[in-house]
């Protein structure tokens, strides 16, 4: 895994979709890149494809890592080197300025790689803590995020089946994170010549939704 150069941390941008360039959050996401005056893999962007990133996987040796200062035990050279690992994926997410997350909806949550990526994110004494009051506390600095959401269908203005937008909201908030802005687009399966007309017209929402991040 490659860590990320201190002049090139400007965006971080945390793709969701295994759907490469065919994904609609992930060409939303570049012209939301582009309002911003970035080009998709360009100076200045960082590119996380969780589907096809070499991460660590947050296994059992992982876990008794995690757990293993809270319990007053040691951990051994194999969990040190697995801890490491975790440390570099929060310190390369926390070097960037600003962060972008494009994904679609997966049965009303988060895709399950993006979802793996955030429980690397969220860990003890690194990404959040506790105050004196014994309040947890978000421990990564706030800056701007930039959500973009889209999901195949339409729900219904107060629908509660939503629990990706507002599980962002709150884990990022978890660690540190307030400033989040959400583009969410829904509707997206249609076919092709319709598909490629809506998102055409989606692409313009999320170009000036860059004016201001």
């Amino acid at each position: 895994m490659s860590s990320v150069s201190a002049d090139s941390a400007k965006i971080l941008h945390i793709v969701g979709s295994p759907k490469g360039e065919v994904s609609a959050s992930t060409q939303l996401a570049q012209a939301f890149l582009a309002g911003c005056g970035y080009r998709s893999g360009s100076r200045g962007v960082t590119t996380l494809a969780v589907f096809s990133a070499d991460l660590p996987r947050f296994g059992g040796e992982l876990a008794f890592a995690k757990l293993a200062p809270m319990l007053g035990e040691a951990r051994s050279a194999e969990q040190e080197a697995a801890w490491h690992s975790v440390l570099q994926v929060v310190a390369d997410f926390d070097r960037h300025e600003k962060i972008v997350i494009s994904t679609p909806m997966w049965n009303f949550g988060l895709p399950w790689a993006l979802k793996a990526y955030v429980d690397l994110l969220v860990q003890p004494g690194v990404s959040f803590g506790l105050d004196d009051s014994f309040e947890h506390i978000g421990l990564l600095r706030d800056r701007p995020v930039q959500l973009i959401i889209t999901r195949s269908s339409a729900l219904p203005e107060d629908s509660k089946e939503d629990f990706l937008l507002p599980y962002l909201r709150h884990i990022l908030g978890f660690i540190g994170l307030r400033d989040v802005r959400s583009l969410v687009v829904e509707g997206t399966t249609l076919p092709a010549e319709a598909r490629a007309e809506f998102l055409a017209a989606q692409a313009e929402r999320a170009r000036e939704a860059a004016a201001g991040f």
